[in-house]
């Protein structure tokens, strides 16, 4: 192949720039597109990223749509630049490189090898299937905050976990409610893999590897942003590689929920911030 016949100029995104792109659309509405290295996504990747490394690119084409805006990025812009190119070279409609690369990125990050999360799930799932996947996940995430609730006891550090839990009884009940559309008024999603959680992790060894001393709101509402991060970049994986329509639109819906909630979050840290708390001290 010679890729100098396929680079073509394309147009850069600051990192605030794609952010704000990506925090103002759906998941379905653009691909986000990592061309590092597996072991480099393993270590921490843009939640909701497509991995296909950039040696790769030219022969996975058909793994994306050309008609659906693509962001691209890398560690710092050099390869997601030359991708970029290549993409726009080969006619995809809207490309956009991320200059500066993931090491530029404020914020959270995803982490764990592209199957991270996936080991109950098929791709074949039917919309019912993953209803009650999703109400398991949700569930298991309501438990995990439950059981730190019960580690604290400072009163205001467990009113935040019993709002955390406040979301997973939103989206439960959501889920039962069109669950029981299909099923009956009666009907409870099946429970699936006991202690499964929101992310893909398991409500036990969560429990075993978190910092049993959480000292502050700030270190909840880290710990909260983190596994939101994770529940939105599983999802969006799941809605990615889901064959089914309806369950995929179920998947990227549950993306957005939590994008909205990464938001909500953001916006009580900036609240804890504002008010000039130290990590090591009060609430």
């Amino acid at each position: 192949m010679n890729w100098k016949n396929l680079f073509v100029p394309g147009e850069d995104f600051s990192v605030a720039q794609a952010k704000e792109y990506m925090e103002g659309r759906s998941a379905d509405a653009y691909q986000l597109l990592d061309v590092r290295q597996p072991k480099e996504y393993e270590q921490g990747h843009l939640a909701g990223a497509i991995l296909i490394p950039l040696k790769e690119l030219p022969g996975r084409l058909g793994e994306l749509e050309k008609e659906k805006p693509v962001i691209v990025y890398c560690a710092v812009g050099g390869r997601s630049k030359a991708a970029a190119q290549l993409l726009a070279g080969k006619d995809f409609a809207s490309v956009y490189n991320m200059a500066g690369g993931i090491k530029a990125w404020q914020g959270h990050q995803a982490s764990g090898p592209e199957e991270a999360g996936l080991e109950f799930f098929t791709g074949q799932e039917e919309y019912e299937d993953g209803v009650s996947l999703a109400y398991a996940m949700e569930d298991g995430l309501q438990e995990f905050y439950r059981s730190m609730a019960g580690r604290v006891q400072d009163a205001e550090q467990r009113q935040l976990y019993t709002r955390l839990m406040g979301f997973e009884d939103k989206h439960k009940a959501r889920l039962l409610a069109e669950y029981r559309q299909a099923h009956g008024p009666e009907a409870m999603p099946e429970k699936g893999v006991a202690g499964l959680m929101e992310g893909g992790g398991r409500v036990e060894d969560f429990l075993a590897r978190v910092d049993a001393h959480l000292h502050t709101k700030r270190d909840i509402l880290e710990l909260a942003m983190a596994l939101e991060t994770q529940a939105f970049d599983l999802y969006s994986r799941m809605g990615q590689k889901s064959e089914k329509s309806e369950a995929r639109a179920l998947f990227l819906r549950l993306a957005d929920e939590e994008k909205m909630h990464l938001s909500y979050l953001a916006d009580e840290m900036d609240k804890v911030l504002s008010q000039g708390v130290s990590p090591l001290e009060g609430k």
